[in-house]
C-alpha cells in the first residue's frame, strides 16, 4: 500500500500558523489587498485604466475635507461612465455597480489616510466597511463578466455557423446537380441509394476544392439524414428526380 505522507504541520501548529497569519495582518496590508481585489475584479476587466486613476485622484483630493467629500459623493449620483460603444448591452448594470465601487474606493482611501495618521481603529473601521461592499461587488462583477463571455461565445458560434453555411452552399449545389446528372433510368428509388451513389463524387468535390467545415467522410450521412430529405435546394432536386410512385 502507498504510504500517506504526514502533514507538514500538526493540527495545533497549523491552527497557530493561521491565527498568527491573520492576527498579525496590518491595516495597510488589508487595505492594499482590498484595493487589488477591486482593480482585478472590476476596473481591469470592465473600465479603462484612466478611469481608475482619475477616480483615485478625485478621492485623494477630498479625504481631508468632509465638505469636498460630500460634494464629490453628490456628483457621483449624477455621473455616468460614457463608453464609445455598448458592452453587450450591459452599460447600465456596469454603471450601477460603479456607484458602489466608487464608495468602496473612498472608504479604502479614508482607511489609508487614517493609517497614515496612526489611527488604527479608524483605519480598520473604514477598511471593514469597504470589505463588506467588495464581497457584493465581486459577485456582481463575476455575473456581468459571465454575461459578456456568454454573449461573446454566442456571437462567435453564430459567426462560425454562418461560415459553415456559406461553405456548404457549393457542396449542396453540386449535390443537386449530381441528382440530375446521375439519375438512374426511371429515377432514384430511395434516399439511401441516392446518398450512396453521390458519396464518392461529392466527397472528391469537397477534397479537391478544400472546402472547410465539412468532411468528405461524413457526406453520405449528411445527404441521407439531412440534405436530401430536408434541405430546400437538395430536396427540390430529389423530388424532381426520384422514381414516381406507382
Amino acid at each position: 500500500m502507498k504510504k500517506i505522507k504526514p502533514p507538514l504541520f500538526s493540527p495545533t501548529q497549523y491552527a497557530n500558523h493561521i491565527n498568527e497569519s491573520i492576527g498579525n495582518t496590518t491595516a495597510r496590508v488589508a487595505i492594499g489587498r482590498n484595493q487589488r481585489i477591486l482593480f482585478s475584479c472590476f476596473f481591469e476587466p470592465l473600465l479603462e485604466r484612466d478611469e481608475h486613476i482619475k477616480l483615485l485622484e478625485d478621492i485623494r483630493s477630498v479625504t481631508s475635507d468632509p465638505a469636498l467629500q460630500g460634494k464629490l459623493m453628490e456628483n457621483w449620483e449624477s455621473e455616468v461612465y460614457e463608453r464609445d460603444e455598448e458592452i453587450n448591452g450591459l452599460n447600465e448594470e456596469i454603471n450601477i455597480l460603479f456607484e458602489h465601487v466608487r464608495h468602496a474606493c473612498l472608504y479604502l482611501e479614508l482607511a489609508a489616510a487614517a493609517d497614515e495618521d496612526k489611527d488604527r481603529d479608524r483605519a480598520w473601521a473604514f477598511n471593514n466597511e469597504a470589505s463588506l461592499m467588495i464581497g457584493n461587488i465581486t459577485e456582481k462583477s463575476e455575473a456581468i463578466l459571465s454575461k459578456i463571455e456568454a454573449d461573446s461565445n454566442a456571437k462567435q458560434n453564430s459567426a462560425n455557423g454562418k461560415g459553415r453555411i456559406k461553405n456548404f452552399l457549393p457542396v449542396k449545389e453540386k449535390a443537386a446537380r449530381l441528382l440530375y446528372e446521375m439519375k438512374p433510368e426511371g429515377g432514384w428509388l430511395t434516399v439511401v441509394s441516392a446518398a450512396s451513389a453521390l458519396e464518392e463524387p461529392l466527397g472528391n468535390f469537397i477534397d479537391t476544392n478544400r472546402i472547410g467545415g465539412i468532411k468528405s467522410s461524413n457526406i453520405r450521412v449528411l445527404l441521407e439524414k439531412k440534405w436530401i430529405p430536408k434541405d430546400a435546394l437538395v430536396n427540390n432536386a430529389w423530388l424532381k428526380n426520384k422514381q414516381p410512385k406507382q
